[in-house]
């Protein structure tokens, strides 16, 4: 499936500038909340009483926004597709997801814990382990949780940090948005909006 990227040009200027992306509004009542599968993968968001982890089946592509950290707006498209059954990290099978970015062709699972989905391969580097990358299952406003990942052989920590656990993106409401950074300096945004998957990225410093 391919995928592509653009930058977002203004006439005149350039990339256009951070200020033109879109605010997620926060609800500061919500201080606690069960995160679902369904909010990473787009599909219809499960009823408030359910507590299932499900990797409900999708395939389908999706445009996002990138504020870049020089503070203009870039724009993608994610590929996302599964679940499917995978052997990595020691020969362990995961469910996983397929997903394919500008920069990566990548699966997914949960981690040991259920609290996280995160990367158990990347063509970049090639298998990992125990990464967080989006947060499920319960989470507070706040909150921040810390992962012994292993990316290849290399040791490394990654973390998450709620910063609004409810928000309003573009008359969306129930959006998350948080914040996704490794030890060794990777420091990413996300907002994911129900129904949407992955809406806007911030790209404070990259890399894979």
């Amino acid at each position: 499936m391919a995928v592509a990227a653009a930058l977002l040009v203004a006439a005149g200027t350039g990339a256009a500038h951070a200020a033109d992306a879109l605010v997620c509004e926060h609800d500061a009542t919500v201080t606690e909340r069960f995160i679902p599968v369904e909010l990473l993968t787009g599909l219809p968001l499960p009823a408030p009483e359910s507590q299932a982890l499900t990797f409900g089946e999708v395939d389908r592509t999706y445009p996002f926004v990138d504020v870049l950290p020089d503070g203009s707006v870039g724009s993608g498209e994610v590929a996302l597709k599964g679940p499917m059954k995978w052997s990595g990290y020691r020969g362990i099978e995961f469910e996983v997801y397929e997903r394919k970015v500008p920069r990566a062709h990548e699966r997914f699972a949960l981690t040991e814990d259920k609290s996280a989905i995160g990367r158990v391969y990347d063509q970049r580097f090639g298998n990992a382990y125990n990464e967080g990358k989006f947060p499920v299952g319960k989470w507070q406003q706040g909150q921040k949780k810390n992962y012994d990942t292993l990316y290849n052989t290399r040791s490394a920590v990654s973390s998450l940090e709620i910063e609004k656990l409810s928000c309003t993106y573009d008359g969306i409401a129930g959006a998350l948005q948080y914040r996704w950074r490794t030890n060794n300096g990777l420091d990413y945004g996300y907002i994911y909006a129900p129904g949407k998957g992955v809406v806007q990225v911030f790209t404070y410093k990259g890399g894979r």
